[in-house]
């Protein structure tokens, strides 16, 4: 790992300095990763990414969730991933300040949770069918598709199941990267 103090000011409270620390992970069946994160040791500010060290093909990742030990199947989302269980009509897209992260089936089921647990919305029986459907899929009850759409090729479903293939430009050019890319005319 390696560390690094920088004289900088915190993008929220402004204390200087912020720390930055890079290490390089082998995972297995993918490769070498280089995960990033810079932080304020005064307020907590955190901002992490996971990049692929090689560069890859535009990739759609999907794996069938269908049993309690599919939770342990670990998934790597770049920060121009796009992640999305069509069955409880979830998709989390990247943004400007996206991170990516390494996870598992469990660990991304658990973000969605959180986040339809905190929506405030009039349609309080949609929220609990929804909430009641991650706990089903947890549970191995109720079948589901994980799918990672990443059009740098950085993201990853790391499990027999799962499947890869490449990206259309038809579905690229649908899809968010959390960057700023000019098409060359």
């Amino acid at each position: 790992m390696f560390s690094l103090k920088i004289d900088s000011k915190c993008p929220v409270c402004s204390v200087r300095p912020i720390y930055y620390n890079t290490t390089t992970l082998d995972v297995p069946y993918f490769g070498e990763i280089i995960q990033t994160t810079i932080y304020c040791k005064k307020c907590g500010y955190r901002h992490s990414d996971t990049m692929i060290s090689s560069i890859n093909e535009p990739t759609r990742y999907e794996y069938v969730i269908n049993s309690k030990s599919d939770m342990r199947i670990r998934v790597v989302r770049s920060s121009s991933g796009t992640i999305s269980i069509p069955e409880i009509g979830a998709s989390v897209e990247p943004g400007p300040v996206s991170e990516g992260f390494v996870s598992n089936i469990e660990g991304i089921l658990e973000r969605i949770k959180n986040v339809t647990e905190d929506m405030e919305t009039k349609n309080k029986k949609k929220k609990k069918e929804i909430l009641e459907e991650i706990e089903k899929i947890r549970n191995g009850k109720e079948k589901a598709t994980l799918i990672i759409d990443d059009p740098l090729g950085n993201s990853a479903i790391i499990g027999k199941k799962a499947k890869k293939r490449k990206l259309t430009d038809k579905e690229i050019k649908k899809l968010k990267t959390g960057m700023i890319i000019f098409e060359s005319s």
